[in-house]
């Protein structure tokens, strides 16, 4: 009862905010209009790293490839092409969201997303938030958030860009985009695919890759149309097909087959103004698998599917150009099934409260807080508070804290499979996360330092009891202790253009019960990259290092911490107003080094990319 009373008073506050409110009708929508305004607006204190679309365009087409070089994101990747495991801060995939548009997209089954079904090319930029974010995006943004953003641009305009490479292992890919805006009309449209046949040689044996061949397709549409000056209408949708085999290991062949098939769409029709944003979204997110023992030709297979409807109402009143307070009451329905999962439906109605108050020139700060009811698990009240304060020009001290959580998923509840069955009384993952962090900026270089605490009780583990038959249970708690520094160098001189980018990872996540580091979460991590450009030539090279990584619960085993490096060059045959043609080579692993991510699952030598690049 009392958190029905704690949703009740948030959503009496929404209301009364909504009735003093005034429109002001002279207010004109702006030429880009953003879709995750929480993320620009209301993330006080965190740490927030922008992938821009032209280095997704630059970049190969899937989640992985993209952050792999850029952030401090482990990845627990099986192969190429197959399932790949983000690590955040030592967390789980589970505790890592992904956030489409505003719209937490984490699988309803497994509580994760795979960052290889995930194609970047068609987004206008990919931004990586650090520290919990539970509060505004919901379960399992506990180690942090990766979000993929569509812009709606108006303006007279039509642009396409055509995108085609050929890698090593037969693997051509393709992309093509055509946008088409006005003064009152926007539209995008994308594809992008990509094949190969995947079937690497494993260093030092006389083994290769077999069935591990996979083929994606992913598409994406978005509208916006300015139905009255400060009134909008935008419609997202994005399409993943997925065909994949997974390839087996260094000690067990494999025959199995795998088929993804997501969709997700989204309405959102807004009301802007000097003083108050109404938004009112719809969503439906649709996620299907299909598991085939026996390869893909098989007519033997396990199936599971959810189907997500959302309903959302976004409220901002600024009480100043300063200071604003955001309300956002959720209602959302999940149903799901499948072959090993009963037939359930699982309802949530959530209400967040944020605000944002920028004191003066120097110090800003921000409050949120969320509660959740659900009709199968009790959730916790969670709240957050975060601020920036610049003690000088050149350096700026950051700090947040919050509770986050994560809830169980249907797999967790539901499951009744043959040796396995969900647990119906199990709590969610619950959180408290604390960040400091120190900006410095000085002419041509940048530098980010943070240091960050995390402890999570009530883990979800599936384990065996008495009977041998695996169920999951809470019953880990962990610590997390780590620190961050980034640093940025840009330099200049005539068509000279150098620069500079490194980012160095500490993370010690421990068991606290067994005092034993998580498995697959590596102590360090380091990247690199060195660019320079001249006039119509651009060279890169990129460095990686992962640090051991415990394979075992109890340390015993592992894999062997490893250095990777890339190098790459690109050449504009064509630089004019309407017509622009680049071509790049890029050499993956350079120095043929035998490395795993995975144990027994090694990864592909010395390979080679080679793409053009049309925008007209």
């Amino acid at each position: 009862m009392r958190k029905y009373c704690y949703v009740f008073v948030i959503c009496l506050c929404l209301l009364g905010t909504s009735m003093c409110a005034q429109l002001d009708s002279l207010q004109l929508l702006p030429e880009v209009v953003l879709s995750d305004v929480k993320l620009r607006d209301f993330s006080q204190g965190t740490t927030k790293h922008t992938v821009t679309d032209s280095m997704l365009r630059a970049s190969a087409s899937s989640l992985t490839q993209a952050l792999r070089q850029e952030s401090l994101i482990y990845f627990r990747e099986n192969g190429p092409g197959g399932v790949s495991s983000p690590s955040l801060r030592g967390t789980s995939a589970q505790q890592t969201a992904v956030v489409w548009n505003g719209i937490n997209i984490n699988s309803q089954l497994n509580g994760q997303t795979d960052f290889n079904t995930i194609a970047t090319r068609n987004y206008d930029n990919l931004t990586l938030r650090s520290g919990g974010g539970s509060i505004p995006y919901g379960s399992g943004a506990i180690g942090g958030s990766v979000h993929l953003n569509n812009e709606i641009r108006f303006g007279n305009r039509f642009e396409n860009d055509i995108i085609l490479s050929y890698g090593s292992f037969n693997t051509p890919s393709g992309h093509y985009k055509s946008t088409y805006a006005s003064e009152r009309f926007y539209i995008d449209a994308g594809v992008d695919y990509r094949k190969s046949d995947n079937d690497f040689e494993y260093l030092d044996t006389d083994e290769r890759n077999e069935n591990g061949a996979f083929e994606n397709t992913n598409l994406n549409l978005n509208l916006g149309v300015k139905i009255a000056p400060r009134q909008l209408l935008k419609i997202y949708h994005n399409t993943f097909l997925g065909d994949r085999n997974f390839s087996g290991t260094l000690t067990a062949p494999s025959d199995d087959g795998y088929k993804d098939r997501n969709a997700r769409t989204l309405v959102e029709w807004a009301t802007l103004s000097n003083k108050v944003d109404s938004k009112l979204r719809f969503a439906h997110v649709f996620e299907q698998f299909e598991y085939f023992p026996n390869g893909l030709q098989d007519t033997i297979s396990t199936l599971g599917k959810a189907n997500r409807f959302t309903a959302n109402y976004d409220l901002t009143y600024r009480f100043t150009d300063k200071t604003s307070l955001k309300g956002v009451v959720d209602f959302t329905s999940v149903a799901g099934d499948g072959t090993n999962i009963e037939r359930s439906t699982r309802n949530l109605f959530s209400a967040v409260v944020l605000w944002s108050h920028k004191v003066n020139q120097k110090f800003s700060y921000g409050a949120q807080v969320r509660q959740e009811v659900t009709n199968d698990f009790d959730s916790p009240l969670l709240i957050g508070v975060g601020g920036e304060y610049a003690f000088a020009k050149a350096y700026t001290l950051t700090y947040n804290t919050s509770r986050n959580y994560r809830i169980p998923t249907f797999n967790d509840v539901y499951w009744q499979g043959a040796g396995a069955v969900g647990n119906r009384d199990l709590l969610p993952e619950t959180s408290w996360q604390a960040e400091l962090g120190h900006k410095l900026s000085f002419k041509n270089l940048s530098l980010g330092v943070q240091t960050y605490y995390i402890q999570t009780k009530d883990l979800i583990v599936w384990q065996p009891n008495v009977q041998g038959i695996w169920s999951p249970v809470n019953v880990n708690s962990t610590e997390h202790l780590g620190g961050e520094l980034n640093a940025r160098y840009d330099y200049s001189v005539n068509n000279h253009k150098f620069s500079l980018v490194g980012n160095y990872g500490y993370t010690s996540a421990i068991n606290t019960e067994t005092g034993a580091q998580l498995i697959y979460v590596p102590k360090q991590k380091v990247t690199g990259s060195l660019g320079y450009t001249f006039r119509k030539w651009t060279t890169f090279y990129q460095f990686l290092y992962n640090d051991e990584a415990f394979t075992t619960t109890d340390n015993t085993d592992s894999v062997a911490g490893y250095a990777v490096s890339n190098m790459g060059v690109s050449y504009k045959m064509l630089d004019q107003q309407k017509h622009k043609v680049n071509i790049s080579l890029r050499a993956l692993n350079i120095y043929n080094k035998n490395y795993q991510t995975v144990a027994f699952r090694p990864n592909p030598g010395r390979n080679f990319l080679i793409q053009t690049t049309y925008n007209f």
